[in-house]
């Protein structure tokens, strides 16, 4: 505006100052190398305003097609980000969906202008695992990371996704690798539960349930329930490499609480028998039966091979004094007597166990006890009973 204001100016001057020029034009020479050139002073000047306005004007014009050039480039690049961000919207919901092929295809191709390219990375290893395509996937979580080196939703994706493929032992590196920086991340925490227990790694997963239970990712009852589970499992495994030494020792070294509680009571009894290590194990179930006379414990008591069952017999007995009413005890003892070659008294404690509670087992025991006894006709009877209480469970 200024250019073309001077450039006016110049002109109006031109055409006042001419007319008192016009009877004294004088002349003006240029002389170089062999050339001269001789004009009047008004023709050099109207001749240096044309040239200064044939520039202006240039100048003018590429402005404007340098304008229309970024208008355009705008324009296109505008257009690529409207787009991306369609493709962006309709890839997400064809993951929701479950159409990898066409969610991968989307989102892939429009993460290059896409508001958060992370997203698309993410959700298209998503789609490429749900092809089965492993190593794409890992491409395409390797370029979410470098959107972001630090980001905590990379790293959780790529733990998911290993877990959806069962590979727990990379989806435990991931984990292991950010949980020091998030160590009360509820993601994280959940994730590593998972992992523990498909790995069976027991002694960890027992280290995690106190973060897992103040983080709220479970609750105390489910806590109580995974520590039953895990102790069982650490007990199993101790049994396997350590033998009864190992299951001892451990049992040895765990609370008071816990050698109290009739879960893990049966879980370190069960591996002991596996063990052949009964007489161990009799002492611990006989006193954890006398504080907790559950089912679940006195059941295993006939299950213990023990080279003189007198003390069980006589054990049960003590707890039948105060507690006749007990079928599991009836039973056991039943069953105690039997291995012990006692067939009469066998029989009336078995036949009192079924009184209380009918017992498809109670009866083959007595079947077999009335058969010992040569008494084959009751015991005839007592397998109709048995296959009449039976006929409901076959229904």
């Amino acid at each position: 505006m200024i250019k073309l204001l001077l450039l006016v100016i110049a002109l109006i001057a031109g055409i006042i100052v001419s007319p008192d020029l016009a009877g004294h034009q004088g002349y003006v020479l240029i002389s170089f190398a062999n050339q001269t050139i001789e004009m009047s002073l008004t023709t050099l000047i109207i001749a240096a305003i044309a040239i200064v306005a044939i520039f202006f004007v240039l100048e003018f014009i590429l402005r404007r097609l340098f304008s229309m050039g970024n208008s355009t480039r705008g324009w296109f690049s505008g257009r690529q980000v409207r787009k991306a961000r369609r493709n962006t919207a309709e890839g997400l919901l064809k993951v929701a969906e479950g159409d990898w092929k066409a969610a991968e295809k989307m989102l892939s191709k429009s993460a290059k202008y896409s508001d958060a390219p992370i997203l698309n990375y993410l959700a298209a290893a998503e789609a490429a695992q749900g092809l089965g395509k492993t190593q794409q996937r890992d491409q395409y979580l390797q370029l979410a990371a470098e959107q972001d080196t630090e980001s905590l939703a990379v790293s959780l994706t790529r733990a998911k996704l290993h877990i959806r493929q069962q590979q727990f032992e990379q989806a435990l590196a991931t984990l292991q690798d950010v949980q020091p920086t998030s160590p009360r991340n509820p993601m994280i925490l959940s994730l590593l539960q998972q992992c523990y227990l498909q790995l069976e790694d027991w002694k960890a997963l027992l280290a995690l349930l106190p973060q897992l239970t103040k983080a709220g990712v479970i609750t105390a009852t489910e806590a109580a329930q995974l520590d039953i589970q895990a102790q069982c499992g650490q007990m199993h495994h101790l049994s396997q490499q350590n033998g009864s030494d190992g299951l001892i020792g451990y049992w040895n070294s765990i609370n008071r609480k816990d050698k109290h509680n009739p879960a893990l009571v049966a879980c370190f009894v069960k591996q002991m028998i596996v063990r052949h290590a009964d007489s161990d194990a009799f002492p611990i179930l006989r006193d954890a039966i006398k504080k907790n006379p559950e089912q679940n414990l006195i059941s295993l008591m006939p299950q213990l091979t023990l080279p003189d069952r007198h003390p069980a017999i006589v054990s049960l007995q003590d707890l039948l004094a105060n507690n006749g009413n007990n079928p599991a005890l009836q039973s056991a003892l039943g069953q105690m007597l039997m291995a012990d070659g006692q067939w009469q008294p066998a029989k009336d404690h078995l036949e009192k166990a079924i009184a209380i509670r009918p017992d498809v087992t109670d009866y083959a025991h007595l079947v077999a006890t009335l058969e010992q006894l040569g008494d084959k006709q009751a015991a005839a009877e007592v397998s109709r009973q048995a296959l009449q209480l039976a006929k409901p469970d076959q229904a």
